[in-house]
């Protein structure tokens, strides 16, 4: 088959800035070039640091990048904004995909795979008769969504991360079309992780620490506030830990109002929360297994979390909100599974100290989050995603 795969067209493909759509595609990429034999285009952006990238490795992928930064792209981009007004995303997503659009136009592909943008799927729809297949990684497409209907007729098939997100798709309209397709791990790097030289003291942490980690965006919806308002409610057990590790969506470490919001609630406790800013996605391995469990305190509906399968491959105990796909990836057996109601800071903080209290709990709870872990590999994601793209073949 011969496959395109656009982007959500911020960051690159290969992920060589993180974010858990461009891993994913990473993993969809190699799969393909070790064991099938598709041709794969790569739509997205170019970035500088692909400039030492080898590419040479790939022999089944090209990689068709928008160079963003160029003064050309830019003036086009420029002059579309002043032509169109009513714009879906914003000018720089819908410029985007106006480009790639007239790029495939007329190549001759058997799928054309959207990543995580139903905003993209009309206008695609008008420059090709290509089946087009959309891979929901968010909770973005719903009765609510605008032109939702004609979004889905377009699609041939749509692939979600969880039934969470699969029925708020089948909300707009009764369909078979939509499959879930759960997101998957490189499990061996989570359980036999690489060291990078890392250790608790280099984080400024000591070996009797109790460590909590977080990782992720820190924004409102992640519950980051309402997380480090919980560990105010710890300042008698000193020797519990806050690591927060993560930065902003684009992988800089350029710091917003909330993050700066966030640096002065946690100056309170200040001896009990360390951030480390964004890091490199092939450290997170070599951070999660210094910690002694992970929390996941999200207030908005969580498509299905990547952290929480890494966490569980980690072999980590959690405690999670009840928020949209993640009790469809950890279950009780490995997750204090909290409702996001008025007591949420308040029984984040209990759970903390449950696991903290009991040894035995903790043990149990780490072996079945490993178990469980082996549900979430990459390679039953690549799998489950070639079997449902190869029913469209011609």
């Amino acid at each position: 088959m011969k496959i395109a795969i656009i982007t959500p067209g911020i960051l690159p493909v290969p992920s060589v800035k993180g974010g858990a759509v461009e891993t994913l595609i990473d993993y969809i990429v190699e799969y393909n070039e070790c064991f099938l034999n598709h041709e794969i285009t790569v739509y997205g952006v170019d970035d500088n640091k692909l400039s030492d990238f080898n590419f040479n490795n790939y022999k089944k992928t090209c990689f068709d990048l928008l160079r963003q930064q160029s003064l050309k792209y830019r003036l086009k981009r420029k002059i579309y904004s002043l032509l169109h007004h009513d714009f879906y995303y914003n000018s720089f997503l819908d410029y985007f995909i106006a480009s790639i659009g007239r790029k495939i136009s007329d190549m001759p592909f058997d799928v054309i795979i959207v990543e995580n943008r139903p905003g993209f799927i009309l206008p695609l729809s008008l420059c090709t008769n290509t089946k087009i297949v959309l891979h929901l990684h968010n909770d973005t497409l719903d009765k609510e969504t605008k032109n939702a209907k004609d979004i889905v007729d377009c699609c041939s098939a749509i692939l979600t991360v969880s039934d969470y997100v699969k029925q708020k798709v089948c909300s707009i309209t009764p369909t078979d079309k939509v499959h879930v397709v759960y997101n998957g791990i490189d499990l061996d790097c989570f359980q036999t992780p690489h060291s990078f030289d890392l250790s608790r003291t280099i984080l400024g942490l000591s070996d009797d620490d109790f460590v909590v980690v977080y990782t992720g965006r820190i924004e409102q919806i992640k519950g980051v506030k309402e997380l480090l308002e919980a560990f105010t409610l710890l300042s008698d057990h000193i020797n519990i830990k806050l690591l927060i590790v993560g930065g902003n969506f684009d992988g800089s470490n350029v710091e917003g109002q909330f993050m700066t919001d966030m640096r002065e609630l946690a100056s309170q406790i200040h001896e009990k929360v360390l951030f480390t800013g964004f890091q490199p996605y092939e450290k997170i391995p070599a951070i999660l297994s210094l910690c002694d469990m992970a929390v996941i305190p999200s207030i908005c509906e969580d498509a299905l979390t990547m952290a929480s399968l890494e966490d569980m491959a980690s072999g980590l105990p959690l405690v999670v909100t009840r928020s949209g796909g993640i009790p469809e990836a950890v279950d009780e057996e490995c997750a204090i599974i909290v409702e996001r109601d008025s007591n949420l800071v308040e029984n984040i903080a209990k759970s903390i100290l449950i696991l903290y209290d009991d040894q035995n709990m903790r043990l149990e709870m780490s072996k079945h989050a490993k178990e469980r872990s082996a549900l979430f590999t990459k390679e039953t994601f690549c799998e489950s995603f070639f079997q449902i793209i190869e029913t469209y073949k011609n």
